[in-house]
């Protein structure tokens, strides 16, 4: 589960975290209840949903490129990552040329054996030779266990040449490419595990593009086949019913209630008009198949999934959201919005809010936890929901 994320140096971030890094992990036991009351801002972790909110263009999509592009320098390199998904170029995407792009993750991982909570924090530097292409200057990958007095360095790379820990030995070892990131070499080894723990993480973040112009330009008739996931833009939808079908037909079958139950034109019908109606399904339909996945992914992105969405269906929207992170308590929804409804049975701890200044020096993005709002904790506390202290202006400055 991601806790944490900090961004320097990328687009208009200059230097900006959401949810908490280890070294505030480490430091939350200690944090009282009475600096809690004095109204100082404490340690804020991830949760199992979150929510992105601001005006438009205070850099909530830009937040979402951001880990895209680490997501495609740690798979692909930084290279193609720079021109990928509409991005122009590593030099178009930092904030100050000279300085280099960082990124720093933290995870918890809970072992299912040794029923152990372990923190492994990522640091990744990105930075551009002399031909302005990037490469990568520096990777660390950091491990912290309650009871431990220090983290622990279990990779450390810079120029592409370092260490990885194994068996509790240092083992060197040299990157042929700068291109290649140590930890994708050796996260994709079970052998080397927190490592491979973090990978895969980073590997698997699924950003959801879903659109109703994707949706309405869907072919009659579709590659033969089953699929274990949807793709990005929803449009493989019918061969996912035919994987689920053949191989979790348990699953198959309460997906197909659920969906009777739920989406509006399919109350009193049948399995079949199931099928018939995902030729050309609607939004929340796509939602509910993208959440009701046997095998989910352990980090939802999605950019305003209430869109266009009426609002009963907005309220089921958010229900589903939320029964997806309770039945998976190890995965993540991430998504950004404009609309009240959706957030108004989220907690302040749940949501994140952007901001966007005018300075001498240009804009400048600030990002806030509702939960850090005294204001916003106190009337939360007195049972106001958080979209009507939304509404009432009490995130905004």
């Amino acid at each position: 589960m991601l806790l944490g994320i900090r961004i320097q140096n990328f687009g208009l971030f200059e230097d900006d975290c959401i949810g908490a890094l280890m070294d505030e992990i480490r430091k939350a036991p200690s944090q009282s209840s009475l600096a809690s009351e004095a109204g100082l801002d404490l340690c804020h972790p991830l949760n199992g949903m979150e929510a992105l909110v601001g005006r438009n263009h205070s850099g909530k999509t830009m937040f979402f490129s951001f880990l895209s592009f680490v997501q495609g320098s740690v798979i692909s390199g930084p290279a193609a990552a720079a021109t990928a998904s509409g991005r122009s170029g590593f030099a178009n995407l930092l904030l100050q040329q000279e300085k280099p792009v960082i990124a720093t993750l933290c995870f918890k991982f809970y072992h299912p054996e040794t029923k152990e909570i372990t923190y492994c924090e990522y640091k990744l530097v990105i930075a551009a030779n002399q031909h302005g292409k990037p490469h990568f200057e520096e990777e660390i990958l950091r491990l912290w266990r309650p009871g431990m007095e220090e983290p622990k360095e279990i990779l450390s790379f810079k120029q592409g040449k370092g260490f990885i820990l194994f068996k509790g030995e240092k083992t060197e070892g040299e990157m042929n490419d700068p291109q290649t990131s140590a930890l994708h070499a050796y996260g994709a080894m079970k052998q080397f595990y927190f490592t491979n723990c973090t990978y895969r993480e980073i590997g698997t973040w699924f950003f959801v593009h879903f659109s109703k112009e994707n949706l309405h330009s869907m072919p009659e008739d579709v590659a033969p086949g089953g699929h274990k996931h949807l793709n990005s833009e929803g449009t493989n939808a019918r061969n996912v019913l035919l994987y689920l079908k053949q191989e979790h037909p348990g699953e198959y079958k309460q997906l197909i209630a659920r969906l009777l139950e739920t989406i509006p034109g399919l109350h009193d019908k049948t399995e079949e008009d199931v099928l018939k109606f995902f030729k050309k399904p609607d939004m929340l339909s796509l939602f509910m198949l993208l959440l009701l996945d046997p095998n989910p992914r352990p980090l939802l992105l999605v950019e305003a999934p209430d869109e266009g969405l009426y609002h009963d269906m907005v309220d089921t929207l958010a229900s589903e959201m939320r029964n997806f992170t309770v039945l998976n308590p190890h995965c993540q929804i991430m998504f950004t919005t404009h609309n009240p409804y959706i957030i108004e049975n989220l907690s302040p701890d749940e949501i994140w809010v952007f901001c966007r200044g005018k300075e001498s020096n240009g804009d400048k993005i600030d990002i806030k936890c509702a939960g850090s709002v005294p204001i916003v904790q106190e009337l939360y506390k007195q049972g106001v929901g958080m979209g009507a202290i939304w509404y009432a202006g009490h995130f905004d400055d």
